[in-house]
């Protein structure tokens, strides 16, 4: 049985946040480990929620479209962020290094974190922004597609994420990456992450166990996505994991987004 508390960080995916990092669970404060850089308009659901300092912006986590006016994330996302934070997202994003004329920048009006949500690592690790004005979808910006309620993903799935390439300090890409990772049981994630972790029965894991793939710093609260009758549907939201990222034996941790779908549409008209 492995431990959580072992010679591992277990930190929450949420990048580059100035407060200290937390001991035992999530990454410090969010290039997917093990992938590679994503096609240009790919992935048209996904945004890149910046925190703004003034007049400086700056990678924080991942989101997805859910409507014009709304984007889901992971709840630490907005918790593990002073309170005081100004959010934007950019959508139709690929390199956040340069001026894309497919990018769209609006800022974050409010956002509502999941009630059940106690602060760090829990599997209602989930929240909506809504935008103080509305998105226009384009072929490199469109809505999600929803999983079926109370479904378990099965089959191989894709991460996307501007998250970090992977060490212990985190080193962000400008260019969107992607993987594609191996689902595993909800068994197999709790015997992987020990009877003393945060893992939830509504949380859903991908491995590989080998090492080497992995989410990191920055990915969280972005998508996860399987192919569903052609269509990209999202099915987790990156949550927490291991550090350093992809370490051998220890899976990637996502809310399952099946399980909240009613909380969703409650919270987002």
């Amino acid at each position: 049985m492995k431990s959580v508390v072992a010679l591992l960080c277990l930190v929450a995916l949420a990048a580059a946040a100035p407060r200290s990092v937390q001991t035992k669970y999530g990454f410090p404060s969010g290039r997917v480990v093990g992938g590679i850089d994503a096609l240009p308009g790919e992935f048209p659901s996904i945004v890149s929620i910046q925190r703004v300092i003034l007049v400086i912006s700056a990678h924080v986590c991942g989101g997805s479209i859910l409507s014009n006016f709304w984007v889901l994330t992971a709840a630490h996302c907005i918790t593990e962020n002073p309170a005081t934070a100004t959010f934007q997202i950019w959508a139709g994003a690929h390199d956040t290094s340069v001026d894309e004329p497919s990018r769209q920048i609006i800022g974050v009006a409010s956002s509502t974190v999941h009630p059940d949500y106690l602060g760090g690592v829990n599997p209602t690790d989930i929240a909506v922004m809504r935008l103080a004005s509305p998105l226009t979808y384009t072929d490199r910006i469109q809505p999600i597609v929803l999983p079926v309620p109370g479904s378990t993903p099965t089959g191989p799935a894709t991460l996307a994420g501007w998250g970090s390439t992977g060490g212990t300090l985190p080193t962000l890409p400008n260019i969107l990456q992607k993987v594609t990772k191996p689902l595993i049981t909800y068994a197999e994630c709790e015997a992987a992450a020990g009877i003393d972790s945060p893992l939830g029965p509504t949380n859903i894991c991908t491995g590989p166990l080998t090492g080497g793939v992995s989410a990191c710093s920055g990915d969280s609260g972005g998508p996860l996505y399987t192919i569903q009758g052609g269509q990209q549907v999202q099915v987790g939201i990156v949550s927490w994991g291991w550090i350093p990222c992809g370490t051998v034996g220890f899976p990637s941790v996502y809310v399952g987004l099946s399980h909240y779908l009613d909380w969703v549409q409650d919270n987002t008209n």
